[in-house]
């Protein structure tokens, strides 16, 4: 048995009409009084961010609104959004949409202590300064769950894709309203759903996974994927889309805690491949190397099964862990995720660079923390599974 520490960094809200509040929320962070939100066109396109504005404005805090935010966010992006951070004397940053939006102001609340560009901290090649305004997210995905992490995911200049860390970049304050994920489409509340569920799976099954992230992790599988298909049906289906919102958030603990694994990886390099969509290609990876990761830790994985609903009858462990298995890929395929990467371009002609991407160095802790070590030889073989079709 492992030992370990537990913190939750990240105070949480959770409820039906709960981002109404957010002035008094914005309020209770020691009197802050300029606020920068930070979101995405798409959702500006919905009005999604008018009522928080206006709540912001109706409750005294002296708001600005930013949403350059790609859907696989640039360090372009959030240099922008800290500048705006520096010079309005913000106090508070506000991330409202997908993993995306509160990547860059998660971000960008640190890259705003000083003068140094997003990439200068890239891979913790350099530390941050002292975080020096408060943050809260607002998710509308129940994904990528980055309301409680201390991690974000963005792209170079050179469209290489990265990560940055910093115990400061939890957010003070996560807040789930399930009808902000009501207007997302189906596509998306599918690959979202999907990536909160590989989260989940990956910390359990991991090498750092202990009795906490266990707790957070089968819960959080639990939730998802008894939910997943009727949001993806019933997008109104608060129900459903409260129980992904907390899935969601339980799987974001769990990797804080525990980390991802080869899905990731793979995941990861795919997006700095064909810039695939984060939840669809570690739903894909996943796909693929479900049942080449049972054999190394085969009693977490029928615990897996259990939480995804497969149901007992005399199996043994082994056997539970391969229903699960295939449990988890009849979830892809009924959720509707495409799983050929056909449309983007992809092909077995692109193998071995897939391969060498994945082996990069933003990649290897992924790779490392994956419950199965996986040589290059194989590393080449799932990227020609997954090209193949």
């Amino acid at each position: 048995m492992n030992g370990f520490e537990f913190q939750a960094k990240t105070k949480l809200a959770f409820g039906i009409g709960r981002s109404h509040q957010i002035a008094d929320d914005v309020k209770a962070l020691s009197n802050v009084s300029i606020a920068v939100l930070i979101t995405d066109p798409g959702l500006v396109h919905l009005g999604v961010p008018e009522p928080i504005l206006q709540a912001l404005q109706d409750g005294g805090i002296e708001a600005y609104l930013f949403f350059d935010v790609q859907s696989d966010p640039s360090s372009t992006s959030i240099d922008q959004a800290a500048a705006i951070i520096r010079n309005s004397g913000a106090d508070c940053v506000i991330g409202l949409g997908g993993g995306s939006a509160m990547d860059v102001a998660k971000m960008a609340a640190l890259v705003a202590g000083a003068a140094h560009p997003a990439e200068h901290y890239a891979l913790m090649a350099h530390p941050f300064e002292a975080k020096r305004v408060k943050s809260i997210m607002i998710p509308t995905t129940s994904g990528t769950g980055a309301e409680v992490t201390s991690t974000v995911v963005f792209s170079t200049i050179e469209k290489r894709k990265v990560w940055g860390w910093d115990a400061d970049m939890g957010p003070d304050l996560a807040v789930l309203d399930p009808t902000l994920t009501v207007a997302l489409p189906p596509h998306l509340t599918a690959a979202t759903g999907l990536d909160a569920i590989v989260h989940a799976i990956e910390a359990v099954a991991g090498k750092r996974s202990n009795a906490m992230i266990r707790a957070l992790s089968l819960e959080a599988i639990r939730l998802l994927s008894q939910s997943l298909l009727t949001a993806v049906k019933e997008p109104a289906n608060l129900q459903a889309r409260g129980d992904l919102s907390l899935g969601a958030m339980l799987a974001g603990m769990a990797i804080e805690q525990g980390g991802t694994g080869i899905a990731h990886c793979i995941g990861h390099a795919l997006g700095t491949l064909g810039r695939v969509h984060h939840g669809r290609a570690v739903a894909i990876a996943l796909y693929d190397t479900y049942d080449w990761n049972i054999e190394a830790n085969v009693s977490t994985h029928a615990d897996i099964a259990r939480a995804l609903g497969v149901i007992v009858q005399g199996q043994d462990d082994l056997a539970l862990a391969r229903a699960g298995a295939a449990r988890f890929r009849q979830l892809v395929e009924a959720s509707g995720l495409q799983l050929s990467l056909a449309g983007e371009g992809l092909s077995t002609a692109d193998s071995d660079t897939f391969a060498e991407i994945m082996q990069a160095e933003e990649n290897a802790p992924m790779r490392n923390n994956n419950c199965r070590a996986s040589s290059t030889s194989e590393l080449r073989q799932f990227a020609h599974a997954i090209l193949s079709r």
